[in-house]
């Protein structure tokens, strides 16, 4: 009878987290930049072509690349890591000097991933980590 009352109390205690977890906000985030590739979404490989994410609130980390001109040198994989707010918009934009938007060679170090939280204009990444390729 105990092992019976246990075992019912486990099962609705897990449909409830179960539950729980099924409505916590996601969060909308946006690579807005064209030669920005989303390459890694916390440790894992994203799917590819995938501009959009709706995320859970709280901390993630993102790894892009840059679709580099012909004959640029190696833009490398930069590692960004923001915390989402539920209720707020992201953009994922990239800095950079003028000239490698122009000429659309893109150097590695000479870009940077940023974070912005549109819903009250800051940003919220911190300083990319380099790689050379793929996801941690």
């Amino acid at each position: 009878m105990v092992l019976r009352a246990l075992a019912l109390a486990a099962f609705f205690l897990g449909g409830t987290a179960v539950a729980a977890a099924d409505t916590a906000p996601l969060v909308q985030v946006r690579v807005t930049q064209r030669d920005l590739v989303p390459r890694c979404l916390d440790g894992g490989p994203t799917t590819r072509g995938t501009r959009r994410f709706r995320l859970g609130v709280g901390t993630h980390s993102m790894a892009f690349a840059m679709r580099s001109k012909a004959g640029g040198a190696l833009p490398g994989v930069a590692v960004v890591s923001f915390t989402l707010e539920a209720g707020h918009k992201y953009e994922v934009e990239v800095r950079a000097s003028p000239n490698a938007f122009s000429s659309r060679i893109w150097e590695r170090g000479e870009w940077t991933p940023v974070v912005r939280d549109r819903t009250v204009d800051r940003l919220v990444s911190g300083e990319p980590k380099w790689r050379d390729t793929g996801c941690e």
